[in-house]
């Protein structure tokens, strides 16, 4: 879990076309960014939510394969999340699963 919330402050690098040793760690940890953001969402904490998933999205624009739907759980966050950082985060994962046009 408190890896997680690590890499839920890293999101800012879930980026396409961005790669390096936090992406790797990203690739290594699907099972326990999936438990994050599953926690978090019922921890009813969205920011922290919408940043893993921002990951998880990253991860399947990647080619990784997940243990949940970041299409649904970008959704649902998006929905009740609020906040500015929660919005552009969920944008963001919106994007990266195209789920919206650029």
């Amino acid at each position: 879990m408190p890896w997680s919330i690590r890499m839920g402050q890293l999101a800012s690098l879930a980026l396409p076309g961005l790669d390096g040793p936090v992406h790797a760690a990203a690739r290594s940890g699907v099972l326990g960014l999936a438990r994050g953001a599953t926690r978090a969402t019922l921890r009813r904490d969205f920011p922290t939510a919408a940043r893993i998933t921002r990951w998880l999205a990253w991860l399947h624009a990647d080619g990784a394969r997940l243990p949940l739907d970041p299409a649904l759980l970008t959704e649902y966050v998006g929905l009740v999340g609020g906040g500015e950082r929660t919005a552009l985060d969920t944008a963001i994962a919106r994007r990266l699963l195209g789920l919206e046009a650029i």
